[in-house]
């Protein structure tokens, strides 16, 4: 039996967006990147400290528009999923008929790129959609709870006296460039750490391990159609079309 519903695990700035783009050139598929609703932000950070009503009351939305989806095949690529609602998503979907990327990228340029576009972890960007620390971490952050509170405290009070309070883009002290890049590393390696607990929880959903230069190749992107049996949905030469074309490339802003 083919996969029906195909999620994907990633830290983002990892090609997400690429994958739902090569997902969609298949036959009778919906393919997304950030399906609404997105259930990240604060719905995200209080299911992850074990406050879990509010996602669990807003994916009944998703789970409402992944049902009436007419496609025989779904595709949601946000990387919110290992964050939030994917925990969730077994409960009401057959393991079987569910599919996970792993999707990876090298890590420096994971951070690098987080960093450029100011999705750090001390950025309003980034508090919307990465891990800050947190108290039911796997791997335990370089900052703790609390004191990376107090260094937001600290930025607000510096971003008054720049009078960059309202700024979209906010200056940032070199001590705090440091930090956020400490942070993002912890960070990459706490999606995949999740990423692992997540494959234990759910051994019965498939699973593919990629690289973002595996997904630049043909045979890479096959390693999806022949793992999840979706070879009857696989038009080569549309693929082709897509295959190494790049996607959400953010500028710095």
């Amino acid at each position: 039996m083919s996969i029906k519903y195909i999620f994907c695990i990633s830290t983002g700035r990892s090609g997400t967006a690429y994958l739902s783009k090569l997902l969609s050139q298949l036959d009778n598929c919906s393919a997304y990147h950030e399906q609404k609703p997105v259930l990240h932000n604060e719905i995200m950070r209080d299911y992850l400290d074990g406050n879990e009503e509010k996602l669990k009351k807003e994916l009944l939305k998703k789970l409402e528009y992944i049902r009436n989806n007419q496609n025989a095949i779904y595709a949601d690529t946000s990387h919110v999923f290992i964050k939030s609602f994917g925990w969730e998503i077994p409960k009401h979907i057959p393991q079987n008929e569910i599919g996970v990327v792993i999707l990876k990228r090298d890590k420096e340029k994971v951070v690098q790129s987080t960093q450029r576009v100011h999705s750090g972890p001390f950025t309003y960007l980034g508090k919307k959609w990465i891990l800050i620390p947190y108290k039911n971490a796997i791997i335990k952050p370089p900052i703790n709870y609390y004191i990376f509170h107090f260094y937001r405290y600290l930025l607000k009070l510096y971003w008054l006296y720049k009078d960059e309070t309202n700024s979209i883009v906010k200056t940032y002290p070199k001590f705090f460039r440091k930090k956020s890049i400490q942070l993002i590393n912890w960070y990459y390696d706490e999606i995949y750490a999740l990423g692992a607990k997540f494959k234990k929880t759910f051994p019965k959903i498939t699973y593919v391990d990629l690289n973002l230069e595996d997904l630049n190749t043909i045979e890479g992107f096959e390693t999806i159609i022949q793992t999840f049996k979706l070879n009857e949905y696989y038009d080569k030469e549309a693929v082709k079309s897509v295959i190494g074309t790049v996607s959400n490339l953010k500028s710095e802003f």
